[in-house]
């Protein structure tokens, strides 16, 4: 998919999984900044909830970021000019492991410009390096465990944000270590993992739960 984006082969990903309002302008911010350092950085948007795509492509439009919906990609669009795309916007669900897996660094959502956080067991499992704001209640706890086994980076603000996400981009190795770091501490720390779990499947269950998240 990402090829036929234009998106060269090898370039970095950074993927904001599971954004709320306001960090996606964030994001689309500071990959264009950061851009003049890593000229290929593309980035994917996944707000938490679709169905807010539009009013997030009309502020990224606003923002002049040249980007595309993943509803708008199907098997008959021409593949897009290699650099002619900044940003893949996705509008659709079911699809963020497979951008975590691409990523080459993540940031979680709901963690900058809203409280509680979201969930950043699946691309620690994964091995990704990941970056969070400051508001990651809802997940205190396993997110207390990749802070003191230094398996993720944790930021007050988009100033500290664009720092540690081109400090990433600009060391494989430290990337490395730090999502080596991340999965180590899903696979040793199965009860609390656990416990974030049930609490995602409640959170499905009752309405109060999907509200807060």
């Amino acid at each position: 998919m990402l090829r036929s984006l234009g998106v060269p082969k090898g370039a970095p990903l950074l993927v904001g999984g599971s954004t709320h309002d306001g960090e996606e302008a964030i994001l689309a911010g500071l990959a264009k900044r950061l851009r003049e350092k890593h000229p290929d950085l593309f980035l994917v948007l996944v707000p938490r909830h679709a169905e807010r795509g539009r009013e997030v492509g009309d502020a990224l439009a606003k923002l002049g970021v040249r980007f595309i919906y993943r509803s708008e990609i199907g098997s008959n669009m021409p593949p897009k000019e290699q650099g002619s795309l900044d940003c893949l916007l996705v509008n659709t669900t079911g699809e963020l492991k497979f951008f975590y897996e691409e990523a080459a660094v993540v940031f979680i959502g709901k963690s900058l410009t809203a409280q509680g956080g979201q969930n950043p067991i699946e691309p620690a499992g994964l091995a990704k390096p990941i970056v969070l704001g400051p508001h990651m209640g809802n997940f205190a706890e396993i997110t207390a465990k990749f802070l003191a086994n230094d398996a993720a980076i944790q930021v007050d603000d988009e100033a500290a944000l664009e720092s540690a996400i081109d400090d990433l981009l600009s060391d494989e190795a430290k990337r490395d270590a730090l999502g080596q770091a991340a999965r180590k501490v899903v696979q040793s720390n199965e009860g609390a993992v656990e416990r974030t779990v049930v609490m995602i499947i409640s959170g499905i269950n009752t309405g109060e739960m999907v509200q807060k998240y």
